[in-house]
């Protein structure tokens, strides 16, 4: 899936199999999806999974939408949380011998309904909330 960008658009991040968790107030369940970071917009992609062929079947993602698409100024910052929750599980609360923990990136911003902090489980947050703070700071513009 390509994403379509601007003129003077890069994408400076993407990655795929985030999970959205929760923050914002239009989205209460867990997502499956991309996050995408730009030197103009901060967006999160909901996705499925596809099991596609006939005899050997092959996984495709698929757009289900946009959740998320802001211009980078109305980002406010970021910041990262560790959790714990039960082993194999995407939130259930840990169980006496069943958890472990796991760091979200949570990013401030402001939309249509006020200050949002939606989570995301991404790869490496440090590096995402780095990348942010970088192009709030006007150096990957």
């Amino acid at each position: 899936m390509s994403l379509i960008l601007g003129p003077g658009e890069k994408a400076l991040r993407d990655e795929m199999g985030v999970v959205y968790h929760s923050g914002h107030t239009r989205y209460g369940n867990p997502m499956f999806g991309r996050l995408v970071l730009t030197n103009k917009r901060f967006l999160f992609i909901e996705m499925e999974t596809v099991k596609v062929g006939f005899l050997r079947k092959k996984t495709e993602y698929h757009m289900k939408g946009i959740r998320i698409n802001i211009p980078i100024e109305k980002v406010l910052g970021t910041a990262i949380e560790t959790r714990v929750r039960r082993k194999g599980t995407l939130n259930a609360p840990p169980g006496l011998f069943s958890k472990e923990q796991y760091n979200v990136l949570i990013v401030s911003m402001e939309d249509a309904t006020g200050i949002e902090n939606p989570a995301f489980e991404v790869r490496n947050p440090q590096d995402w909330a780095n990348a942010i703070q970088r192009v709030l700071a006007g150096e990957l513009l």
